[in-house]
């Protein structure tokens, strides 16, 4: 039978054991779940898929054509899209397991040493931040390809504007220093992308986790499935929100695309 009342978890993460002196967490044994799942499912569908589909290569097939219209809106581009696809698609699809497998009914409850041996990783902020940080700074790099060493730190040091600023007139020359100003707080803008990635999803599922448990705890069947239902939904919808603010990120961060008479299709 299943615990109805658990111990509203604490912020650090839950050590379950150290391997080779390195600390092992809940939310990392979860991590290591759900690759398994991917990596059981990837083969499964690549026995599976035929010409005449089956009820999962169809519904699989409408996630990864919805995620696929999805990105190209964001990127704007063709070219784009299936360069940065594989990550996000990926992302999307990791994030929302990530953020519902937490919800499976008795995993939760298995522990060792009177301790749950399995958490959700978007609940622990290690997870959330690192996922953050790799994608930042990830984004950078390729900006840093697309427009070149120091066409990318000028985006930041803005010295050669106002040099031609003060060329120009002395106003222009102000006018240059204080885009100046606001390039370096572009650099503030860069670290600030990692801390509201990663606090954003962590907050919304540890919330949503904590409030669970309360629910739960006090009340019997009825306001728990109907939070237990919007869990669901805002487990989806946060791991949409943060591949979606990724994409966005890495399209603001590249070239615009070169103009076209009209938008190219995205072949799946």
């Amino acid at each position: 039978m299943l615990k109805i009342i658990r111990e509203i978890p604490g912020l650090d993460p839950n050590i379950v054991f150290h391997l080779f002196g390195y600390p092992i967490a809940s939310s990392t044994l979860m991590i290591g779940i759900i690759i398994i799942l991917f990596v059981l499912f990837a083969f499964y569908i690549r026995k599976k898929f035929d010409i005449r589909p089956s009820f999962i290569q169809t519904a699989f097939e409408m996630v990864y054509e919805g995620l696929l219209d999805l990105v190209s809106n964001i990127t704007q581009d063709s070219r784009r899209t299936k360069m940065v696809f594989p990550v996000i698609g990926s992302m999307m699809i990791y994030l929302i397991l990530a953020n519902l497998i937490d919800l499976t009914p008795g995993l939760p409850d298995i522990e060792y040493n009177g301790a749950g041996i399995f958490s959700s990783p978007t609940a622990d902020f290690n997870t959330t931040f690192g996922l953050a940080l790799a994608s930042v700074i990830i984004i950078n790099f390729i900006s840093m390809r697309e427009w070149g060493f120091f066409s990318y730190l000028g985006n930041f040091f803005k010295f050669k504007d106002v040099y031609l600023g003060f060329r120009k007139s002395i106003g222009d020359g102000f006018i240059a220093i204080i885009e100046f100003l606001i390039g370096l707080l572009d650099i503030v803008g860069e670290a600030t992308k990692v801390i509201s990635l990663s606090l954003r999803l962590f907050g919304n599922m540890y919330a949503g986790k904590v409030l669970t448990i309360i629910l739960f705890s006090g009340i019997a069947f009825i306001i728990p499935s109907v939070w237990f239902a919007m869990n669901l939904f805002v487990g989806v919808l946060q791991g949409i929100v943060f591949a979606s603010l990724v994409a966005a990120y890495y399209t603001l961060a590249v070239k615009p695309p070169e103009p076209s008479g009209e938008r190219e299709q995205v072949e799946a």
